[in-house]
């Protein structure tokens, strides 16, 4: 009787095994069409339907989002560039009063953090479209590039650099969005390391790392959301570490964030 009973079970169920399953390996980011077999229980049936129902209307409104924010993004570039390109040329007059000077030096910030914002949002669209191709590219190399660039920055705030980069290490990802990545993840760091602080940046096979000196652990949970602030530090867009995350998910990359010694460390796993 248990034996019968396990296989009438089974039986019964497997409709509902097979719509779980399916449902496991949907994902809005790649929108596969789920079609549900047919089944001889009408109750199963009728969730099947149900179930297509809302995940067709979910899919369309988040492609309708994802249009949105990409055509608005686009859209606002060029009305931004030239009142940037406005602001710039009212602060060289020099019939400007101080006051006239602060108030459109003030403005000038502004605008070019929402110029920041928009590329930034842009960007988003772009990489959750699947709009980048990927290829082998050096990692080492990349970062090495990226370093001498950046060092201007660490300089400016005194900030002693720890380098441990293996040579020759090769990856399968974008080199545009792998620059961004990890110009990202060293700007970050030296945004929120102290004066006279230290960074410290590993590179091999397996994981890319970049930690900085810090007090205390930061929440995880909002850590890469956007918009999330963690300093009063206004001058960044509040988008640099969401899009790391994006950028790691498209290249089937995971980011892990701990806090250890007195350290935030950042651990991109290739």
């Amino acid at each position: 009787m248990l034996f019968l009973n396990r296989r009438l079970s089974k039986s019964v169920w497997k409709p509902f095994r097979e719509t779980l399953d399916q449902l496991k390996t949907f994902s809005l980011n790649n929108q596969t069409k789920i079609e549900f077999p047919q089944t001889d229980v009408t109750e199963f049936d009728e969730l099947n339907q149900s179930l297509s129902k809302l995940i067709e209307h979910n899919v369309s409104v988040y492609k309708t989002q994802k249009e949105f924010t990409e055509n608005a993004s686009h859209e606002l570039q060029t009305p931004l560039a030239i009142l940037k390109n406005k602001l710039d040329i009212l602060l060289q007059n020099e019939d400007l009063t101080e006051k006239q000077y602060h108030i459109a030096e003030e403005m000038n910030r502004a605008l070019s953090r929402s110029s920041r914002i928009n590329k930034n949002l842009l960007l988003l669209a772009k990489i959750e479209n699947n709009q980048f191709d990927n290829s082998k590219i050096h990692l080492d190399e990349l970062l090495n590039q990226s370093m001498e660039i950046l060092q201007e920055h660490f300089d400016q705030k005194n900030i002693s650099v720890h380098s441990e980069i293996s040579s020759d290490i090769k990856v399968n990802g974008n080199i545009g969005l792998t620059e961004v990545l990890i110009n990202n993840l060293i700007l970050n760091a030296i945004r929120h390391t102290p004066i006279n602080g230290s960074i410290s940046i590993k590179l091999n096979n397996s994981v890319f790392e970049v930690s900085n000196s810090g007090t205390e652990k930061l929440n995880s949970d909002l850590l890469f959301k956007r918009f999330s602030r963690f300093s009063k530090d206004n001058n960044g867009s509040g988008l640099g570490l969401a899009i790391v995350k994006e950028i790691c998910k498209s290249q089937n990359w995971t980011i892990d964030y701990r806090f250890e010694n007195h350290n935030h460390i950042f651990s991109v796993k290739l």
